[in-house]
């Protein structure tokens, strides 16, 4: 098999998307070329005069059909053929079309006059494309048929070994003069071999540059991972204090060690108010730091409904406690799973309903919604809340930002969790959107809507109905 593609892509996704989006777009492109031949042998005759021979329309329809042929095989199989180095993959097929194209082409040269033909201009077009995506052996090798073919041509055509197929009607003298023939192929041979070294040479500095530039960002992705783990590590070490600040401040509000009075109970009551926030927003930043490494996560069936019921039943005292209702509306006939990390899914729905749940008043109302769209499970959080302004909006996703009314509102939060939820949402190939006010708020509690959307899989469904949906509160 012959090598053509340069080490450092051989595991390079973007340098294979590259070649198959090439290859794709001169498939579609050879039906343009089809069409134009077929198109050619009418509008040359009854529009432009020219006078086809028998021979000239017979042997330019064949070619156009031979053309129609072999890409309808290679636009079949192009599909199939894939990036695995050491067997036939994208880039041979890139060689394989340019090879046929520049066999018909050279066909196509002689039968409408060969020298005098006007399309050794897409010879010169082959090439260039081949200079860019080949390497330089391959393509000078190339280069060096195609003159010796077409000179080979030519001659044989000035000596009468084969026939010559002019276009009537197009140049006016005949036969050409034999000096003509000397100088267009000097030219026609320089103008190839310079575009083809011009072209070569700024492509191999072009696949030189992206070279660094992936090695570049390579080293930085591996920095970035280690001052992820170094900031792990910081911050495990953290918690431990905060931990036991939390747990000698519960032993004290237990009254485990004797009674307290109640300003010093209110006091430290407020610690372990604080110790909780810091150490929801340790766990905040070492899940961040978890999903940028990726190294943790798994791929499994995920079931979203369950996920959500599951949070409910967990949170359903603080959110009676809150007095706060919830209604579940469900409405899919079956359950299809998702593909992904649970522990992360978990996370970002949780985070979602906590929100909800954290920013809405006393006695106020959240709605979840589970339905599908298109190829997407649609899990919908509206509250009736204090909501978001709409400057805030469009800013609400970025790291520690928060909402310009939530301090108004006393709601304590580290700006985290949202920028938290996206990135685990990205990551799964989903989006979320929010948009305020929600579609159960009012005038004075304006509330929020967060709509996740998270593709199913499609390949194994099953039919097994969701759990009961809830009609009440909780």
């Amino acid at each position: 098999m012959i090598k053509l593609v340069p080490e450092w892509a051989q595991d390079y996704p973007e340098f294979w998307n590259t070649i198959r989006r090439r290859n794709i777009w001169f498939i579609k492109l050879r039906y343009l070329a089809v069409a134009s031949l077929f198109a050619f042998v009418v509008f040359g005759q009854y529009v432009l005069q020219l006078q086809l021979t028998e021979i000239q329309v017979y042997a330019i329809s064949s070619i156009a059909l031979i053309i129609l042929i072999y890409n309808a095989i290679i636009h079949y199989m192009h599909p199939k053929i894939g990036i695995t180095k050491g067997k036939f993959n994208a880039l041979h097929l890139s060689l394989v079309q340019m090879i046929l194209d520049l066999v018909t082409l050279m066909f196509l040269i002689y039968y409408t006059g060969t020298a005098e033909s006007p399309l050794y201009m897409f010879v010169i077009f082959h090439l260039i494309i081949g200079s860019i995506i080949l390497p330089v052996y391959l393509i000078r090798t190339i280069t060096i048929v195609v003159i010796l073919t077409y000179s080979t041509f030519v001659y044989l055509q000035r000596i009468d070994i084969v026939d010559t197929h002019n276009i009537i009607g197009l140049l006016n003298y005949q036969p050409r003069p034999w000096n003509y023939d000397v100088l267009f192929i000097i030219i026609f041979s320089l103008v190839m071999i310079i575009t083809v070294l011009l072209t070569n040479r700024i492509a191999r500095n072009l696949l030189r540059r992206e070279e660094e530039l992936r090695r570049s960002i390579i080293k930085i992705d591996e920095a970035e991972k280690s001052k992820q783990r170094y900031m792990m590590g910081v911050v495990h070490e953290i918690k431990s204090p905060v931990s036991a600040i939390k747990s000698i401040t519960d032993i004290l509000l237990q009254k485990f060690l004797g009674p307290i009075e109640k300003p010093i109970e209110e006091k430290i009551d407020r610690i372990k108010s604080r110790a909780d926030q810091a150490l929801h927003l340790i766990n905040s930043i070492l899940n961040i730091s978890k999903l940028k490494l990726l190294e943790v996560t798994e791929d499994i069936k995920i079931f979203p409904g369950e996920i959500i019921h599951e949070y409910l039943e967990s949170h359903s005292d603080s959110l009676a406690k809150k007095n706060i209702s919830i209604e579940l509306e469900d409405t899919r006939s079956m359950r299809k799973p998702i593909s992904g990390d649970e522990s992360l899914i978990k996370l970002a729905i949780s985070n979602i309903i906590s929100n909800a749940k954290k920013y809405v008043r006393e006695g106020g109302k959240v709605k979840i919604t589970i339905d599908y769209e298109n190829e997407y499970v649609r899990i919908k959080v509206a509250d009736n809340g204090i909501g978001i302004p709409q400057k805030d909006i469009g800013n609400i996703f970025n790291q520690f930002y928060r909402a310009s009314n939530t301090r108004k509102y006393d709601a304590e939060g580290t700006g985290l969790g949202l920028s938290l939820v996206k990135e685990i949402i990205n990551h799964h190939n989903g989006t979320i959107t929010v948009k305020s006010p929600s579609g159960i708020g009012d005038e004075d509690n304006p509330g929020t809507e967060f709509t996740i959307k998270l593709p199913y899989i499609i390949e194994e469904e099953s039919k097994k109905p969701e759990l009961t949906p809830l009609a009440g509160g909780l």
